[in-house]
């Protein structure tokens, strides 16, 4: 199975040091190039942009077509392209 995710659970695994899992329950990971970038900006703890610089090989960045997905409401650039590209 193949998952597509925003920033927050995966920045959330990686602290908690459980990132490990996703490998375990899906054959690959996929993330937009807003949520690489969100797991990258200087406030985010430095474990998770170490990890993220270093993402294991089942963790793959994918751009959305943008043009698919269009919200009623305001949400985050990561959020945006996450639901375009599932």
């Amino acid at each position: 199975m193949i998952v597509i995710s925003d920033t927050t659970p995966l920045r959330y695994l990686i602290e908690i040091n459980q990132a490990f899992i996703l490998e375990g329950l899906f054959v690959s990971v996929i993330i937009p190039p807003a949520v690489f970038a969100e797991l990258q900006r200087p406030k985010t703890p430095q474990p998770v942009r170490d990890w993220i610089a270093h993402h294991p090989a089942w963790l793959e960045v994918r751009q959305a077509d943008l043009a698919l997905y269009t919200p009623q409401k305001r949400i985050g650039d990561g959020e945006r392209e996450a639901f375009a590209l599932a």
